[in-house]
């Protein structure tokens, strides 16, 4: 079972919920560790990302949330760093989770039309993987970066509406060789299940070929919910752990405090 949950949100960005009802909610799932990740602020974003202002707010608030739930369930305080930001050095977070929202100055994932224009901006779907893949592959420059976020997140509206042709050579051979040279970098890859709370999905991201693919390769992983409510804490983790074993993983990485560490499923 699925014991720690490093990626979520709250109300210092897009979530609904505060970060002490993302706390009580990850100890009442059984948790043993949750990290909230606020997103990263980004100059004209403050619709979904945290306002500068309001960052060392959330440090605070965190920091006092770990003090208070000490010896109930371990918290953390984590960073989704976006390519789009402006900055690289960052304040003392515990993790850093690296993530791709914007390609081209088009949303990747936001709305369907925004999806479907970015695809035309590229004039197709193969060109548009293969500069998603590419930008996502400067993450591996980031030595802060421990964790890629929804590393297909491009896909995100493919059950809807079938947008990109994942079997298709240029998407695989792009998606492939950003794997080989995230892990070789040493990050470790999220089985990220947010867009089924929400709805888009039925299943997490990556797809089961890629991480087929990261396992061939011996990249690793951990599990997130990518929750921005608290009923979300801990949605879809068993379709995870049965889509990780069946891609041949039998552990995942756990933030200890210190590193990240194997546990097993």
């Amino acid at each position: 079972m699925i014991r720690q949950n490093l990626h979520c949100h709250t109300t210092f960005d897009d979530g609904a919920d505060s970060p002490e009802a993302m706390v009580l909610a990850a100890e009442r799932a059984g948790l043993r560790s949750i990290g909230i990740s606020l997103h990263c602020p980004i100059p004209g974003e403050d619709d979904w990302c945290c306002a500068a202002e309001n960052e060392s707010k959330f440090l605070d608030t965190m920091h006092a949330l770990r003090e208070r739930f000490a010896g109930r369930i371990e918290v953390f305080c984590g960073l989704e760093y976006d390519l789009r930001a402006a900055r690289r050095s960052v304040p003392p977070y515990d993790y850093i989770i690296g993530s791709c929202h914007f390609l081209a100055g088009c949303a990747v994932d936001n709305t369907m039309a925004e999806a479907e224009a970015l695809i035309e901006c590229f004039d197709s779907a193969d060109r548009a993987a293969e500069a998603y893949f590419g930008q996502l592959t400067a993450l591996a420059g980031f030595d802060e970066i421990s964790i890629v976020g929804h590393l297909d997140l491009l896909t995100k509206y493919n059950e809807r509406k079938p947008l990109y042709d994942t079997a298709s050579p240029v998407y695989r051979d792009a998606a492939f060789a950003a794997m080989e040279a995230l892990s070789a970098a040493g990050k470790i890859f999220e089985i990220n299940t947010g867009a089924i709370s929400r709805g888009w999905r039925t299943t997490p991201y990556p797809a089961p070929e890629l991480l087929r693919h990261l396992r061939a390769i011996g990249g690793r992983i951990c599990v997130c919910s990518d929750a921005h409510a608290a009923d979300g804490i801990v949605c879809g983790f068993e379709a995870a752990e049965a889509l990780a074993r069946s891609c041949g993983f039998t552990e995942y990485q756990v933030f200890d405090g210190k590193g990240f560490v194997p546990a097993a499923f």
